[in-house]
């Protein structure tokens, strides 16, 4: 009965084991360059008061309902729309070299040639006869000896380069998110495609001149704080990264 419960406890030790182990091995979703929420309502207009006979009413000179009659109509107030054209190319590339060398020689020599000489300095000790023929035999290899060296190279070399090349073209509508006390809009807008099981997802986000307008559309190219991601999602997203088991060994591997 023991041993059924010991089974059964490591089976479960085992299994939540391994699911710990997918769990924490799965890929997930990175997260949005796009923080700001990439849609919102106009505000609610404020209620006029009764116009007592005057040709403009009192609300007509607030900048929240201003429109010029002789100007094209271009976003100014919360909720309006403009049209963002998408031409980014970016390109770069980096290369860097590196090499570092060191190498240390040492040679150590002893003069063995007085050893000839030392049976006369142990005549007499207990032994004396192994030590006299032990240093003739030395002696007698040479008056040097000189094979003793000890030497030690390291030698590094490496080359890296790195390139990068981008293009991305297109229209996208986005809305003013919140108007700046410079008069700039703040807009965001995002973009969803699905075709089948493949799901296609544009964000951007920005601030614009209202000056830069023409025809209620801009370039991304003057937008400042530009956010732009273009993610995906479906078969298509997921073969091109690899699996789990991977992706884990690529950042497990020493090397």
């Amino acid at each position: 009965m023991t041993l059924h419960f010991a089974s059964r406890a490591g089976i479960i030790v085992l299994v939540s084991f391994a699911t710990a182990l997918l769990v924490g091995c799965a890929s997930a979703e990175k997260a949005p360059l796009v923080k700001s929420s990439t849609s919102t309502r106009p505000l609610v207009a404020d209620s006029q008061p009764a116009n007592l006979g005057s040709l403009f009413p009192a609300s007509a000179g607030s900048t929240a309902r201003f429109r010029p009659l002789f100007e094209d109509p271009r976003a100014r107030n919360v909720g309006d729309t403009l049209t963002i054209v998408l031409n980014e190319k970016t390109a770069a590339k980096r290369s860097s070299n590196a090499s570092a060398e060191k190498t240390t020689e040492a040679d150590i020599t002893a003069d063995l040639s007085a050893l000839n000489n030392i049976s006369g300095a142990v005549g007499g000790l207990p032994g004396s006869g192994l030590l006299r023929n032990a240093a003739k035999r030395i002696g007698a290899a040479g008056s040097a000896v000189n094979g003793l060296a000890a030497e030690s190279s390291v030698t590094f070399e490496g080359a890296g380069e790195a390139a990068a090349q981008n293009d991305f073209t297109g229209t996208i509508t986005v809305t003013v998110m919140e108007v700046l006390p410079n008069g700039n809009l703040f807009v965001a807008g995002e973009k969803q495609l699905a075709v089948s099981s493949e799901e296609e997802v544009i964000r951007i986000s920005g601030v614009v001149n209202p000056s830069d307008l023409v025809r209620n559309s801009t370039t991304s190219s003057k937008m400042a704080d530009l956010r732009l991601e273009y993610r995906g999602r479906g078969f298509g997203d997921d073969t091109s990264r690899p699996g789990w088991f991977t992706g884990w060994l690529m950042k497990v591997s020493p090397f």
